[in-house]
C-alpha cells in the first residue's frame, strides 16, 4: 500500500521534492514573460530564439561533468551550488537590460537547472533501495508538475499587479528558498573519498573507468530511449499549441486549461505510478505504457475531434508522462553502482537534451515548411510508439546483461541493479 511506503522514505526525499515543486515554480512564473520582456527591451527575433535556446545549451553542454563531479563530492553539495547559481541568475534577469548578459545568464540558469536534477535524482538513487525507488522519483514528479502548473499562473499575476521585474525577484527568493531547505539533507557517501580539485584531473585509468561506465550497452540504449522520448516531448511543447489554437480555434485560456489537466493527471498520477514501476518485473513495461499514453495524447491532437476529446488525449498524456520519467530514472539507479550513477545520469541526460533540440528547433519546422501543420503531431505519434517497442525489445538484453556481467559488482556494491528490469 501507498501510505505505509511513503513512511519507508527517507525525509530528505521530500525536503528535495518540495524543492525540486518550488523552483519549478520560479522558473515557470518567467518563462512565460521573457519573450515579452525581451520585445520590451527591443530585441529581435534571433536574440528572443537565444534566450530560449540558451537554457538547453547550458544544460548539454554541463550535465555530463557535474554529474562526474557529484560522484567525487558529493550529490548535496553539487545540488547546493546549482541552487545558489539559480537564485544568483535569476535576480541577475531583474537588474539587467542588456542581451548579451541575458543570453549568458539563461546558459547558467541551464547548468544550475542540470546540476541539481543530475544531484537530485543520483541522490534519490543512492538513498532508495530498489523496491521503493519508482515511489520516490513519483513523489517529485509530482512536485515538479505541480511547480509547472502553479509556476506561469504566479508569473501572470504578478507581473500584472505590480512591474514585469516581479517575477524575476520572486522566483529568486524561491531559489534562495530551495537553497536553505538542500542544506538540510544529511550527504550519501560515495565509495570514491574527494582527494583535493586536482583528483578530478583525467588520468588513464580514471579516464578508463569514466569510459566504460557511460559507453557499455544499458548507458547506450537507455540514452538512446531517452534522446528519443525527450524529442517527442519537444515536439509536443512546440506544435501542440499552435495545432489547438488554428485549427481548434482554442484561446490562450482554453490552451492553459489543457496544459493544466496534462499536469494535474501527473500529478495526481505520478505516486501510484511509481510505485507500480517497482513491482518486480514492471520498470520496463511500465516505462512503455507511458510511451503509449503519451502516444495516444500526439494523435488526438493530430486528428484534434473536438475539445473535450482532445482535452481527455491531453489527460492521459499527463499521466503517462510520470509513468516514463518514474521508471526510466529508477532504471539508472538499478544498472549502476553508487560511485557511477552521477557520471552515467549526467551522460544519459545531456545525449538526450540533443533531441530536445532537433525536435523543436529543427523537425517542426522543417516538417512545417514541407508538409502541414499538424504533420509534426503524427510524426511525434510514430516516434513514441516506435520509442515503446524499443523500450521493451531491450527488456531481455538487458536483464541478460546484468545477470551475465554485473553479479560481482552487485554483491560488492549491496545496490540490487537487477530486481526491477525485467
Amino acid at each position: 500500500m501507498i501510505p505505509e511506503s511513503l513512511k519507508l522514505l527517507h525525509w530528505s526525499i521530500y525536503v528535495l521534492s518540495l524543492a525540486s515543486g518550488v523552483i519549478m515554480a520560479g522558473f515557470m512564473m518567467m518563462v512565460p514573460l521573457l519573450p515579452g520582456y525581451a520585445a520590451q527591451l527591443g530585441f529581435n527575433e534571433f536574440i528572443i530564439g537565444m534566450l530560449v535556446a540558451a537554457f538547453f545549451i547550458g544544460r548539454v553542454v554541463s550535465q555530463f561533468p557535474l554529474g562526474v563531479l557529484s560522484d567525487h563530492v558529493g550529490r548535496k553539495w553539487v545540488m547546493v551550488g546549482s541552487l545558489l547559481l539559480f537564485t544568483v541568475t535569476t535576480a541577475g534577469f531583474a537588474l539587467t537590460t542588456g542581451s548579451t548578459l541575458m543570453i549568458a545568464l539563461r546558459v547558467l540558469q541551464g547548468v544550475a537547472s542540470a546540476g541539481f536534477v543530475v544531484g537530485f535524482q543520483a541522490y534519490v538513487n543512492d538513498r532508495t533501495p530498489t523496491e521503493l525507488r519508482g515511489l520516490a522519483h513519483g513523489i517529485n514528479s509530482s512536485a515538479i508538475n505541480a511547480g509547472v502548473i502553479v509556476g506561469p499562473l504566479l508569473g501572470g499575476i504578478l507581473s500584472q499587479r505590480y512591474e514585469i521585474t516581479t517575477p524575476f525577484w520572486a522566483g529568486a527568493a524561491l531559489g534562495g528558498l530551495c537553497l536553505l531547505l538542500s542544506l538540510t539533507i544529511p550527504p550519501v557517501s560515495v565509495h570514491k573519498p574527494f582527494g583535493g580539485w586536482r583528483s578530478l584531473a583525467p588520468g588513464g585509468d580514471k579516464m578508463r573507468g569514466l569510459v566504460s561506465s557511460v559507453l557499455n550497452f544499458p548507458a547506450l540504449s537507455l540514452s538512446l530511449v531517452h534522446f528519443l522520448q525527450m524529442m517527442s516531448l519537444a515536439i509536443m511543447l512546440t506544435a501542440a499549441p499552435l495545432i489547438t489554437a488554428k485549427l481548434l480555434s482554442w484561446s490562450a485560456t482554453e490552451i492553459a486549461v489543457a496544459m493544466g489537466l496534462s499536469g494535474g493527471a501527473a500529478v495526481i498520477s505520478s505516486p501510484f505510478l511509481g510505485r507500480l514501476s517497482d513491482r518486480k518485473g514492471s520498470r520496463m513495461l511500465v516505462m512503455a505504457g507511458g510511451l503509449c499514453f503519451m502516444a495516444f495524447e500526439a494523435l488526438m491532437i493530430f486528428f484534434h475531434p473536438g475539445t473535450a476529446l482532445t482535452y481527455a488525449g491531453f489527460i492521459i498524456g499527463g499521466a503517462g508522462t510520470p509513468a516514463y520519467f518514474n521508471s526510466f530514472f529508477s532504471l539508472i539507479g538499478d544498472m549502476t553502482l553508487r560511485e557511477e550513477r552521477g557520471a552515467v545520469s549526467g551522460f544519459i541526460g545531456s545525449f538526450a537534451e540533443w533531441g530536445s533540440i532537433i525536435g523543436s528547433s529543427l523537425l517542426v519546422p522543417l516538417v512545417w515548411l514541407n508538409f502541414s501543420l499538424d504533420t509534426p503531431m503524427g510524426i511525434n505519434f510514430l516516434i513514441l510508439l516506435g520509442t515503446a517497442g524499443l523500450a521493451l525489445l531491450l527488456n531481455r538484453p538487458l536483464k541478460r546483461y546484468f545477470k551475465t556481467n554485473n553479479q560481482t559488482d552487485v554483491m560488492i556494491s549491496g545496490d540490487n541493479r537487477d530486481g526491477n528490469l525485467s
